[in-house]
């Protein structure tokens, strides 16, 4: 998987209305959240805030909120007098958000197993239901929002606002690299059997079990993901080398 080299700002939609979010900057954050994450804007490319704001028909002031914000949640780096860039995330990164996660997804499994009821419970079939659909329709895209989804709902239904608000920092730096990784079909089948053991534990009040499963389940999810951006990275420095080559 090799990084264009087409400026990705150029794709970013200018046609959609600002009318309906609570200010310009909420509108300009989403609209740039959703490049990155999608990676139609990639690692290492410049947010040039005179650029952005013509391409987006607004000032320069909701921009510098949003890219701020952006900033905040680890998706951007630098600063109004050095200029914006997306955040190149290292495979240190990786390992760190990965590690929290699994601290934070076994917590709000417990708590989840402790004070979830059948409503919940309900719930979460309801999104294990259609994650199973979208393996079989093979619907990525929409297979990895839902699997946020339910880890999302399980965290909310721990009631602990606290941890809610950390989860919720890392959860776009987790669309990015779920963006980048590649889930083999096999990988898919794993996790599915996972999350269905969790909604189990959960479901039957566990909570020992559950924060056990969550846990397991986010350290394999790192070994895709670690081994999927390893194996894309050693594809760009071959080719890298091939380019090099055929230059000299």
């Amino acid at each position: 998987m090799r990084y264009q080299k087409e400026p990705g700002i150029r794709t970013i939609n200018s046609g959609q209305s600002l009318q309906n979010y609570p200010s310009r900057a909420e509108k300009v954050y989403e609209i740039l959240l959703e490049s990155i994450t999608k990676r139609r804007i990639l690692p290492g490319e410049r947010l040039v805030e005179r650029v952005l704001a013509k391409k987006l028909g607004v000032s320069k002031t909701p921009i510098r909120e949003a890219l701020n914000r952006l900033k905040e949640e680890g998706l951007v780096e630098g600063t109004p007098y050095r200029g914006y860039s997306v955040a190149k995330i290292s495979l240190k990164d990786i390992e760190a958000i990965y590690d929290l996660r699994e601290v934070l997804e076994g917590l709000a499994a417990r708590k989840a197993a402790e004070k979830i009821t059948k409503k919940q419970i309900r719930q979460l079939k309801s999104i294990l239901q259609s994650l199973e659909n979208c393996s079989k329709e093979k619907e990525w895209e929409h297979y990895y929002l839902l699997d946020l989804e339910f880890h999302n709902l399980l965290t909310a239904i721990s009631k602990n606002e606290r941890l809610f608000q950390i989860a919720r920092l890392l959860e776009n730096q987790t669309k990015l690299l779920m963006s980048v990784s590649i889930m083999l079909p096999e990988t898919i089948e794993d996790s599915l059997k996972e999350h269905r053991e969790i909604l189990n534990a959960v479901g039957n009040h566990k909570p020992d079990l559950a924060e056990q499963l969550a846990r397991e389940h986010i350290r394999n999810v790192k070994k895709i993901v670690l081994a999927s951006l390893r194996k894309c990275n050693q594809a760009n420095r071959k080719e890298k080398t091939r380019d090099s080559l055929k230059e000299n």
